[in-house]
C-alpha cells in the first residue's frame, strides 16, 4: 500500500473537478448550501463565474441543473446523498426522462458518523440504479475518484457519483485507471471472494490481509450500473463462496446486484449478503458505527473465517 497522505473521497472529489473545469469550460457546479460539506468550494474558489448557490433546495437545483445540461453544460449538482437521491419525482421526470446530462454527487454515504440517521444515505443505490438512462459510480480510492471524475467530464450520460466521508489511504497502482462497466480485482484469491465496493473495499483489504494464508479474493465494483456481467461471471466462476460487503441496504444495493447476476445465469455457488438490516443506523463515531454494524476490520475477519 502507498505511504501516501491520507484523503478523504468528498476532497479527492472537489479537486478533481477543479483539474477537469480547467480543461473543461461547459462543466459547472450546482449548490444547495453545502458547499463546504460537498467540497465545491474548491470549484467555486477557481470558477466562481461558473458555480450557482440556489440555497436549501435540492429539487430546485435538480430543475436549474436540467436547464443549463440543455445549453449544452455538464452541470454537477451535489448535496447529501440522503436529500438528493430523496428528490425521487424531480430527478426521473426532470433529468431521467428528459436523458439530460446533469451528474448528481451524492455525499456523505453510508456510516458517515455524527450527523445522524436522517442524512445518512443507506437507499441511494437502489434509488439511484433503477432509474432509466443513468450511470451509477462508487469510488473507492482518491485515485479512483480522480479517474471516474475524469471519465464522467467527458461523457453526457446522467450519472449519480456515490461518495463517503471516509479518509482513504491509497491502495491502488498508480498506473490504475478507471474503466466503466468492469469490475477490479485487487486480489486474486481460491476459495472464497470478497465483493465491495466504495469505503468498505479498503476495510474488506485490511480484514483478508489479517487472516494468515486466507485464499480469500477482493474484487472491487465502482462502476454499479453499468456492470459488465460477463467480466463478473468469468471471476466468479473462480470461487465457491462469495461474500458482499456494502455501506448500504442490502435491498437493492451491490448484494443485490451480484446476487441477481448469479441467479440469471444460474451459478451454483454459495452466496452472502453483508450489509445493512433494513432500517436507520445510529448516530455515532464512524468507528463506533462500523464495530456496530460489523463493518470494522475486526467483524470482517470474523465474518470472512465463518463463510
Amino acid at each position: 500500500m502507498s505511504k501516501n497522505k491520507i484523503q478523504s473521497i468528498r476532497d479527492a472529489f472537489g479537486k478533481a473537478l477543479v483539474i477537469e473545469g480547467k480543461k473543461n469550460k461547459k462543466i459547472l457546479a450546482v449548490s444547495v448550501d453545502l458547499m463546504g460539506a460537498c467540497k465545491l468550494n474548491y470549484f467555486f474558489e477557481n470558477f466562481p463565474e461558473r458555480f450557482f448557490e440556489v440555497g436549501i433546495a435540492e429539487a430546485n437545483a435538480i430543475g436549474i441543473a436540467t436547464g443549463l445540461s440543455f445549453e449544452g453544460f455538464r452541470p454537477f449538482v451535489a448535496s447529501f446523498g440522503s436529500f438528493i437521491s430523496g428528490k425521487n419525482t424531480e430527478i426521473r421526470n426532470s433529468i431521467s426522462y428528459n436523458n439530460a446530462p446533469v451528474v448528481i454527487v451524492g455525499t456523505h454515504c453510508g456510516l458517515i458518523g455524527s450527523d445522524g440517521a436522517t442524512q445518512s444515505a443507506l437507499q441511494d443505490l437502489s434509488i439511484m440504479r433503477s432509474m432509466p438512462y443513468f450511470n451509477v459510480f462508487q469510488p473507492c480510492t482518491p485515485l479512483e475518484t480522480k479517474e471516474i471524475i475524469k471519465y464522467v467530464s467527458k461523457t453526457r450520460e446522467p450519472t449519480y457519483l456515490r461518495i463517503p466521508r471516509n479518509e482513504i489511504p491509497e491502495f491502488l497502482n498508480k498506473k490504475y485507471k478507471f474503466k466503466i462497466g468492469m469490475p477490479n480485482e485487487i486480489i486474486k484469491g481460491k476459495k472464497k471472494l470478497i465483493i465491495s465496493s466504495g469505503a468498505m473495499v479498503y476495510n474488506c483489504l485490511k480484514a483478508i490481509k489479517g487472516l494468515p494464508k486466507s485464499g480469500f479474493g477482493l474484487v472491487n465494483i465502482s462502476s454499479i450500473k453499468p456492470l459488465n456481467s460477463k467480466a463478473l461471471i468469468k471471476i466468479i466462476k473462480k470461487y465457491k463462496k462469495i461474500i458482499t460487503v456494502e455501506d448500504h441496504s442490502i435491498l437493492g444495493g451491490l448484494g443485490s446486484i451480484v446476487s441477481e447476476i448469479i441467479a440469471e445465469n444460474n451459478l451454483n455457488i454459495q452466496f452472502k449478503k453483508h450489509g445493512i438490516k433494513n432500517g436507520f443506523i445510529n448516530s455515532d463515531t464512524p468507528e463506533n458505527l462500523e464495530k456496530e454494524y460489523q463493518m470494522d476490520v475486526e467483524s470482517l475477519k470474523k465474518i470472512f473465517n465463518q463463510t
